[in-house]
């Protein structure tokens, strides 16, 4: 058996050095050409059978070899198909010389301008190798520069290259269509039920200045990116007594209403469901009324949200919210009121944030109870380079917010909470990626026991440390109840691999702690592995996860279950 098994293995590892070349080269000394021959003229699809199977091939091999050369500037190649011994194809080449440019010209019908714009955006010159890949880039700068300096219609034409082989040169004719000199006009068409000074605001460009193809395509794309709208397309009219042309807007309404729902549910959080109703467009400027409803074993809430987008300026969203919420958790039980607004800022991948928001609060815990009004500024910044915000595999997410707060009533005291986000996501093979999250966070200014229930930092649960009861890693009270503190460390590494189209499968290691300190101690820190299995929906993933505390101590539970939709983080 084994002297069977050996020359087998040896088979299949050394099996790809036995690929065979669909013909073999001859008479070419240039490394760097050769390679390029070679590669151009690929390999064998099956063993030649016979003189006329190896024939084919190389003639095959031959007509590639001479499109590879011509694109090269060898126009004046030789290229010869034929058979080595023992029956193998071979091309037997002569280069020859490289081709060089003569003269470069450049037509735009009758628009002088545009003539002179495209053949300054060639960046070519003679003597240089006449190259196809060079002539075709260069055809294409000339026309992106039509496009972005007054003529968006323009079009590429017969392009020429006449070669001459006693020169070893070639003479170039760059031709263009330009169209009309275009300038922007009014913006025009039937844009209700959207304010048409909402729509104007929104191009990047100003009446009477060139018109720009890629500044079009941005328009459109804006358009494009607004809630309340399905589709936009925007093209130019005919040239107006003014010379300019107007700007014709059409778009298609997405539905002005929707309505989404989830449920969740865990043997440490308990369960829950949330329904949210979307009406698009409130006012005219793409204003987005959302009404929340949250019902859940640990909370119930009701929030109402309006958002402006592009407020002022492009890319600034205005928020307004208010909010009721129950809690009644191991920690403490509350009753609280919330309003705020919001300005977000977006930048590429960064944003920025600052808000302020007022809440009244009725807590009942381990101190008894108390009544206590907040006022808060939030100050945020984050990065956000992932390619799917619900089911990533690569990129990155990170956050920092700052919130100096005051409070009043029966607590009395001013803080300063500050907290860190992030998570990383990077793809290991084809169907495996690996995820990390981190959160940091710490309350400066004051202790646990000064500051109001619901702000002080918790950990244990499904949105934390899967495998513990909510907020059990957490500081406790004199009655052995989770009381919080002023700091939190969490960490959590995630292997997703995904079995197939629909199913996959995760395994995972969380940690987590809350501190009594406003320094966070990693050395109290707790974990838990889990798995899981993910089913995948063509908007998101359902997950169930199953966990279990490394170290569990007496009266905790061996494992956890979670189930939810969207990945973990």
């Amino acid at each position: 058996m084994r002297s069977i098994l050996l020359p087998a293995l040896a088979l299949l590892v050394c099996d790809p050095a036995f690929a065979q070349p669909l013909a073999a080269i001859e008479g070419v000394d240039d490394a760097e050409l050769r390679a390029a021959l070679e590669t151009a003229i690929g390999e064998r699809s099956a063993q030649a059978n016979g003189t006329s199977s190896s024939l084919r091939q190389a003639r095959t091999a031959a007509g590639r070899a001479r499109r590879l050369l011509r694109a090269r500037g060898y126009y004046g190649a030789s290229v010869t198909p034929g058979l080595r011994a023992g029956r193998h194809p071979v091309v037997r080449i002569e280069p020859g010389p490289q081709f060089h440019i003569a003269s470069i010209a450049t037509e735009a019908g009758e628009d002088t301008r545009a003539r002179e714009v495209a053949g300054a955006a060639l960046a070519m010159s003679a003597d240089q190798p006449l190259q196809a890949r060079a002539v075709i880039a260069a055809e294409a700068r000339g026309l992106l520069a039509l496009h972005g300096t007054g003529w968006p219609d323009a079009t590429i034409g017969e392009r020429e290259v006449i070669v001459d082989h006693a020169t070893h040169s070639g003479n170039i004719t760059f031709r263009f269509n330009p169209g009309p000199w275009s300038t922007y006009g009014e913006i025009v068409g039937d844009t209700a039920p959207w304010r048409p000074q909402f729509i104007a605001r929104m191009s990047p460009f100003t009446t009477g200045a060139p018109a720009d193809r890629e500044e079009m395509l941005a328009f459109q794309r804006r358009l494009d990116a607004l809630e309340s709208v399905r589709s936009a397309r925007i093209s130019l009219g005919p040239v107006g007594e003014d010379g300019n042309r107007p700007v014709d807007v059409a778009l298609t309404a997405a539905p002005r209403h929707s309505i989404e729902t989830g449920l969740s549910y865990s043997t440490s959080d308990g369960g829950g469901g949330n329904a949210r109703w979307t009406r698009r467009n409130l006012f005219g400027g793409d204003e987005t009324l959302t009404l929340t409803g949250n019902l859940a074993t640990l909370n119930q809430s009701l929030r109402a949200e309006i958002s402006r987008p592009h407020w002022r300026r492009f890319e600034q969203t205005l928020f307004v919210h208010s909010e009721l919420k129950h809690e009644d958790t191991d920690a403490y039980e509350q009753d609280q009121a919330e309003i705020g607004a919001e300005i977000t800022r977006q930048d590429g991948r960064r944003h920025y944030g600052a808000g302020v928001r007022l809440d009244w609060s009725s807590v009942i815990d381990s101190l008894g109870q108390r009544d206590v009004v907040t006022a808060a500024l939030d100050l945020v910044a984050g990065y956000d380079s992932r390619n799917d915000p619900l089911d990533p595999d690569r990129g990155m997410r990170g956050t920092v917010q700052l919130t100096p707060a005051t409070t009043l009533g029966d607590c009395n005291c001013q803080y300063v909470r500050l907290e860190l986000r992030g998570s990383g996501y990077r793809r290991l093979g084809e169907n495996l990626v690996a995820a990390t999250r981190l959160r940091l966070g710490s309350v400066l200014g004051t202790s646990a026991s000064s500051m109001p229930a619901d702000q002080r930092f918790y950990a244990g649960g499904g949105g934390s440390a899967r495998g513990f009861d909510y907020q059990l890693l957490s500081p406790p009270a004199l009655d052995g109840t989770p009381f919080g503190g002023t700091s939190v460390v969490e960490t959590s590494v995630e292997l997703r691999w995904r079995v197939n189209e629909r199913w996959g499968a995760v395994g995972f290691l969380d940690s987590a702690t809350a501190g009594e300190d406003s320094q966070p101690d990693i050395s109290n820190m707790r974990s838990a592995v889990g798995m899981g299995v993910r089913y995948y929906f063509d908007f998101a993933p359902v997950r169930i996860d199953i966990a279990t505390p490394l170290d569990r101590r007496d009266g905790e539970d061996p494992v956890q279950i979670y189930f939810s939709l969207g990945q973990a983080f």
